[in-house]
């Protein structure tokens, strides 16, 4: 049978994925249920239910043996604020964001004051990079040759109002 209730307990250690969920309307606190996930063996997804979430259960008629299908959404518990029908992501507990917007093609990161660490062998960009900020590096920047930086420095001059580069300057 179908049962609402609310977390009232997350299991730790040997019952990690497991919740113990309070039904009001029988006063009662379950055994542990397993939280539900999206994927189990090799590719696993993480997405931990907080307590006080309302829930629904799958649950046998004496309420001891079931299983979490879903949190819910609810009057204290809503979707976040970039949410709709052509969005996807999820909203962490400190407030980070990450969220996909397929209407405007565009990817969302979005976390004030926030360092984000990116670990791999490569990372290929292919389109034009835009920094606001500083760039420091370990290593070699590869394709940008000094030299050629220091002659467009060392050519470039600041002509006065009014002339053109083909215009001879005379002292």
């Amino acid at each position: 049978m179908l049962r609402l209730g609310v977390i009232s307990e997350l299991g730790t250690g040997e019952w990690l994925g497991y919740a113990r969920v309070s039904f009001d309307e029988v006063d009662m606190v379950s055994a542990w249920l397993p939280l539900p996930s999206a994927s189990t063996k090799t590719a696993k997804i993480w997405l931990p239910i907080e307590t006080g979430s309302q829930v629904s259960c799958l649950m046998d008629d004496e309420c001891e043996q079931g299983t979490i299908q879903a949190a819910l959404w609810s009057d204290d518990d809503t979707p976040p604020d970039w949410a709709s029908e052509k969005t996807i992501g999820i909203l962490f507990a400190d407030g980070a964001k990450l969220y996909y917007d397929s209407e405007k093609s565009k990817l969302y990161f979005e976390k004030i004051n926030a360092d984000i660490e990116i670990k791999c062998n490569k990372l290929k960009i292919t389109g034009d990079v835009d920094v606001t900020g500083d760039i420091s590096s370990n290593g070699k920047i590869k394709g940008l040759q000094v030299e050629d930086v220091l002659n467009d420095l060392t050519q470039h001059q600041h002509l006065p109002q009014g002339l053109s580069p083909a215009q001879p300057i005379t002292p």
